[in-house]
């Protein structure tokens, strides 16, 4: 499948099941839920023709275990058509932007280019995948909201919510999450736009720094056209959840994809990887072996990518999100087992 030929589609990635409970609803969350009217017509999710493992009947839901894992809602678009003629040019300054920052990774790891790209790389990390995903939607490529007020027609599509169905993953029915989720995002980041903005003139007089650039100002700007994007892309899909467009869907290719075992570093070379690759690889982990070791029981891991990019078409970026995601996953839930032991410990000491 060529990148150029990708449908619309949103890929449910289940990253982790948090060691703390049951994810519940923020309360801002279910008072915009029931707020919102009229309520989308859900369609149910499709069942398994071909999955492995045990399939689930017409209709049917498969059980929840335990905690409800946390979710990555990934959506790919088409390219634009050519009769549409050239993006926005803006959009093509932010293509040739992230293209040129995305070199600088593949820079010999003793540069300075390399060493900027980690530093910034390990900025844009603090920031939750979730915004991340939303400000990578592109509002209005695939199908466009129509304006009732304006009398024009709705084109309608399908547009597949694809997820695994292996037993065991314990994924809810995910519509009603999402839709919950994208209420949140919503007036999230609209404040969040608007404190930034109004927060910017608070540092222009790191303007009157001689030679040194306005790394404040640049960076509040930037955020506030991160929360724009990802609000007007929460804003988007949540007009497509209203209209019925988005359809859960089971997926073959993700539950092959969960369920693959992946080499161990160890194994690389008999495997078939070359001893170059593995240097490398050794070279990457000893540079970056003072980080802790991801929570061990990821449903996806890193590891994986390589597949799901395949499968899936995937540029360079959206392999970036994903890792990032998947990272930020382990690192709540390492923080969550650091939480439950702290709690095991004082009913200890109490008792």
């Amino acid at each position: 499948m060529s990148k150029a030929s990708r449908p619309f589609r949103i890929l449910a990635l289940p990253l982790v099941r948090i060691p703390h409970g049951p994810l519940r609803t923020t309360g801002r969350a279910a008072a915009a839920n029931a707020l919102s009217k009229p309520a989308p017509v859900y369609a149910k999710p499709e069942p398994d023709q071909a999955g492995i493992g045990k399939k689930l009947s017409p209709g049917a839901v498969e059980p929840m275990v335990g905690e409800a894992p946390l979710m990555l809602y990934h959506v790919q678009q088409p390219e634009v058509p050519e009769t549409e003629g050239k993006p926005p040019i803006y959009q093509r300054v932010l293509d040739r932007a992230a293209d040129e920052w995305n070199k600088l990774g593949h820079k010999p790891h003793k540069s300075w280019m390399y060493w900027f790209h980690e530093r910034g790389e390990k900025l844009m990390d603090r920031i939750n995948y979730e915004e991340w995903a939303l400000k990578a939607v592109h509002e209005g490529r695939g199908v466009k909201v129509a304006n009732p007020k304006k009398g024009d027609a709705q084109q309608m599509i399908e547009i597949p919510l694809l997820r695994p169905t292996l037993p065991g993953l314990g994924v809810p029915p995910l519509l009603p999450k999402l839709h919950r989720n994208l209420l949140h995002a919503i007036p999230y980041h609209r404040k969040s736009m608007i404190r930034c903005v109004l927060l910017s003139p608070l540092t222009w007089p790191f303007a009157i720094i001689p030679i040194i650039p306005n790394f404040p100002m640049f960076y509040v700007l930037w955020r506030a056209w991160s929360h724009y994007k990802a609000w007007r892309g929460a804003t988007y899909l949540e007009s497509l959840l209203k209209l019925g467009m988005i359809t859960e869907k089971p997926s073959d290719i993700l539950n092959d994809i969960y369920s693959a075992k992946q080499p161990l570093i160890e194994g690389e070379v008999a495997s078939g990887k070359g001893e170059a690759q593995v240097a490398e690889t050794t070279e990457n982990k000893e540079e970056t072996e003072t980080e802790p070791a991801p929570y061990p029981d990821m449903m996806i891991r890193t590891e994986q990518l390589p597949a799901l990019e395949k499968a899936f078409a995937m540029r360079e970026q959206e392999c970036i999100d994903i890792e990032r995601a998947i990272g930020q996953a382990s690192h709540r839930a390492l923080e969550a087992q650091k939480v439950l032991g702290l709690q095991e410990e004082g009913k200890k000491e109490r008792a």
